[in-house]
């Protein structure tokens, strides 16, 4: 295919307009950039991007990875960057814009959680700026893969870096929508992955993704050996059974057992839906993009983003850490789960919570709970407890979204509320709050949810 022949995305004027000055900036840039990005998947990705990038260009640039952007971090970053230097935020960044345009260095943030301005000293890409929504049709690695083609077309292979990233904030599930899913769409037509309509197994047997794997979650089977050997004996199959090597009736057999099974434990449409879904196998890293993502998402949550990034950056002997890692994280995520299987969520009329004692854990057993078993009418927040303050992180299914809820919203209001922050998307979000607070935060939040669906 002939270099003129690829198909490429179309942006709006307004959203290539940003794009374009962003570039210009970069491109006249000559000293040191100084990037800092999530430790979560979108933002590893985003931020190995943007690494990609400048490297390509001869830049030199140095890059941290952190959980938030308190009021800490920005004093740091704006106290020990000199002025000369470029700023480059990425998956952060949107919620601290009045700050951010008093500094004296110039600052791109590229994030996609709900905006507090548009900024006036900035360069802001965030797609809820140019009509597309964030939670769902966008991740910031996706925006910052926007950033990067504008810049050089060559930097095209980093679509599979971009793709990762969307998949690591789940806005996969249902299907990429908007943003997403022409990026997908083109990256296929430029032969850098192809797409498979599979069931969600994410080991080469049946039996190895019931025992290894937390998602998807079946309640009594998952991550027990003796009922998922009878499960899988019971759908006529052996434990080194691989779902590749099925005839047609046993793969049609297989889906619609698991899918009434997940109907019947009360999983969520979407997660019933998405238990066949299209997976995205990526050539230059030869592996689907949901196992990529896994791997990173195990590097954050295990501590060590270092490696998270690294392999995002290219190193292979990072991978092997990497799987490492990812064994000791789907083993934290199954216990969490098997345990809130005995002792589900206390509830509110409007929300529904739980305590762990596993901090960068909550979010994941909230998502994953919410999914799978928890009460799908109301929102679900894991709190975990340090030094004096409730870590909260906040899912809610899309039907709760669809009916009007914001828990992006209704964190950062209850949180100003109790003197704390928060913040996030409408369908996930997180707050941080004094623990001599937390029933009133609670009580806060089921007040406001249920203002959001009344209304």
């Amino acid at each position: 295919m002939a270099e003129e022949e690829l198909p490429g995305i179309i942006f709006s004027a307004g959203l290539s307009r940003r794009l374009e000055e962003a570039a210009d900036v970069i491109k006249e840039h000559k000293g040191i950039v100084r990037i800092l990005s999530h430790y979560d998947p979108d933002g590893i990705t985003a931020a190995a991007i943007v690494c990609k990038m400048l490297k390509r260009r001869g830049n030199h640039f140095q890059t941290t990875l952190s959980k938030k952007l308190d009021d800490r971090r920005m004093k740091e970053i704006r106290e020990s960057t000199p002025e000369e230097q470029l700023i480059i935020l990425t998956d952060m960044g949107s919620s601290r814009v009045s700050q951010l345009d008093e500094f004296p260095q110039m600052v791109i943030v590229v994030d996609h959680h709900q905006p507090e301005a548009e900024g006036d000293n900035i360069i802001h890409l965030n797609p809820h700026l140019f009509g597309i929504d964030g939670a769902r049709e966008a991740s910031a690695s996706s925006f910052a893969f926007s950033l990067a083609v504008t810049l050089d077309e060559k930097n095209w292979d980093l679509a599979s870096l971009a793709i990762t990233g969307a998949i690591g904030d789940r806005q996969n599930l249902g299907g990429f929508k908007g943003y997403n899913e022409e990026l997908a769409s083109v990256t296929a037509q430029r032969e850098l992955l192809k797409t498979e309509v599979v069931p969600d197994l994410k080991s080469s047997t049946v039996y190895d993704s019931l025992i290894e794997h937390p998602e998807p979650y079946f309640v009594g089977v998952t991550g027990r050996k003796r009922q998922a050997s009878r499960f899988v004996k019971w759908l006529g199959l052996e434990k080194e059974s691989e779902y590749k090597e099925l005839d047609d009736d046993k793969k049609r057999f297989l889906t619609s057992i698991c899918t009434l099974r997940l109907l019947r434990q009360g999983a969520t449409a979407e997660a019933v839906e998405n238990f066949v879904t299209t997976k995205y196998w990526l050539y230059d890293w030869d592996m689907y993009a949901d196992e990529f993502s896994a791997l990173l998402n195990a590097c954050s949550r295990q501590g060590d983003q270092s490696t998270g990034l690294a392999m995002a950056l290219g190193d292979k002997s990072a991978l092997e850490t990497a799987i490492q890692h990812r064994v000791k994280h789907q083993e934290c995520i199954i216990d969490n789960l098997r345990k809130l299987e005995g002792e589900p969520p206390k509830t509110l009329d409007n929300v529904q919570y739980f305590h762990t004692s596993e901090p960068p854990y909550a979010g994941v057993l909230a998502g994953l709970g919410t999914l799978y078993f928890f009460d799908d009418t109301k929102a679900t927040f894991g709190i975990s407890k340090k030094n004096g303050n409730d870590h909260i992180s906040a899912r809610a299914p899309r039907q709760l979204v669809e009916a009007g809820v914001n828990l992006g919203l209704a964190c950062k209001e209850a949180g100003d509320n109790v003197g704390g922050v928060g913040g996030g998307h409408n369908v996930a979000a997180g707050a941080t709050v004094p623990s001599k607070k937390e029933k009133k935060f609670l009580n806060e939040l089921d007040r406001i949810i249920g203002e959001q669906l009344t209304n």
